[in-house]
């Protein structure tokens, strides 16, 4: 669910792009007719999604979700990364937030219609209806767990939940400022390892 933040731990390339994006796409056993390259991306999130997962400052993150919301709050927590990684931006790169999502884009368009899975057709709204910009702000942030609760069968409107963003706001900045340099080391290293048995 955390798109911008699986887009922006990704390889520049648009294999890894896509990869890292469909991730929360395409389940199970990875086909063959995906490139060794998309694998390898799909593969990166997954072992991100399993690091943040067992990372203290995530679990302490999700604690103050979770009298509200339960198992819902780590649905809600990869959400809320995308709002503090936007409005953070500028202190995990030199790159802007706009010209970073134009340039990704760029780099994905062409291969479009190749997309795995139901990233297909969810691809162009994430793409038009600028969705990882909207991040920024908590409107969006309400818009997207409004839109989530919607394909959830129980409906369970997790946009209650913004008022988090509010009220707790300085903890989840807190916890969040102290997990991400450390996914962001972590998915480096995957991305390297993934380099070394290309040569």
């Amino acid at each position: 669910m955390n798109y911008l933040a699986h887009l922006f731990l990704a390889g520049p390339s648009a294999e890894s792009l896509i990869g890292n994006l469909a991730g929360d796409f395409v389940k199970g056993k990875l086909s063959e007719d995906l490139s060794p390259a998309i694998r390898d991306g799909i593969r990166q999130h997954r072992a991100i999604d399993a690091f943040t997962d067992t990372h203290p400052e995530v679990a302490a993150f999700r604690r103050v979700l979770i009298p509200d919301h339960g198992h819902y709050s780590r649905i809600i927590s990869d959400v809320f990364f995308d709002h503090f990684l936007a409005r953070g931006w500028p202190s995990y790169s030199d790159e802007t937030l706009v010209a970073f999502v134009e340039r990704v884009f760029a780099t994905m368009d062409p291969h479009a219609s190749e997309l795995p899975g139901r990233l297909r057709f969810v691809y162009p709204h994430m793409r038009d209806g600028e969705w990882l910009l909207s991040y920024r702000d908590v409107e969006g942030i309400h818009i997207a767990l409004t839109n989530l609760s919607r394909r959830l069968s129980r409906h369970p409107h997790l946009e209650t939940a913004t008022h988090h963003l509010i009220d707790s706001r300085l903890e989840l900045e807190r916890r969040f400022q102290d997990f991400f340099p450390d996914v962001m080391a972590f998915a480096q290293h995957q991305r390297d390892q993934d380099g070394q048995r290309e040569n």
